[in-house]
């Protein structure tokens, strides 16, 4: 079992280096597209004077409907985060299909970041089938996945990270680190939701 985890780990490892190395050609599929990045969205107004402001999409051939049930039960020791498993799961496989009995959260809930952690993103806010908006404990941050329909047959998931920071140097830090890692992250993140949603919807 710890040898799986550790090959899981390294061959997750490898691949985000090859997103990080690659990145403005893998960027394409989760650029935002026209004011995406720019138009205010659930959650913007939890941290009104953020200075770091990242915005990620994907198109998704699914309804909001059929979408929401993911998002909602994401989560270490739950259905996981549908990104790097060896990284950010423990490497335990994210679900590919919907479990029923995570489909209700409120305001306050936590889904926990590791398989360990007792904290993790807080639910600061949620609109089923539009908009679920997590943050950390702090309060620095926040990080929304929000449902924007296309027409009647496919959606948009928009995806805004939104954090402050007071030392230059801290920014710097992440701007050179933080956002190249969030980048291939969330990248990794979306594409699996993409193929998982469409290969369930009907």
């Amino acid at each position: 079992m710890v040898i799986l985890a550790l090959v899981r780990f390294l061959g997750d490892a490898i691949r985000l280096a090859g997103a990080l190395i690659t990145g403005v050609v893998s960027r394409r599929p989760v650029r935002p597209l026209g004011d995406e990045d720019r138009r205010p969205l659930p959650g913007d107004q939890l941290m009104p004077d953020a200075k770091i402001r990242w915005t990620h999409a994907i198109t998704i051939r699914a309804r909001p409907t059929q979408i929401w049930p993911w998002l909602v039960q994401m989560g270490c020791r739950r259905a996981g985060w549908y990104s790097y498993d060896g990284l950010d799961n423990g490497g335990v496989p994210s679900a590919d299909t919907i479990l029923p009995e995570l489909q209700q959260a409120v305001a306050g809930d936590i889904f926990p970041m590791t398989p360990t952690a007792e904290d993790g993103f807080v639910v600061r806010a949620l609109e089923p089938e539009r908009a679920l908006v997590l943050g950390d404990a702090g309060g620095r941050a926040t990080w929304a996945l929000v449902l924007e329909p296309v027409d009647g047959t496919s959606t948009r998931l928009v995806t805004r990270l939104r954090a402050g920071y007071e030392r230059f140097a801290v920014g710097l830090l992440i701007g050179l680190v933080g956002r190249p890692i969030h980048f291939a992250m969330q990248r990794r993140q979306l594409l699996n939701l993409k193929r998982r949603v469409q290969a369930t919807a009907r």
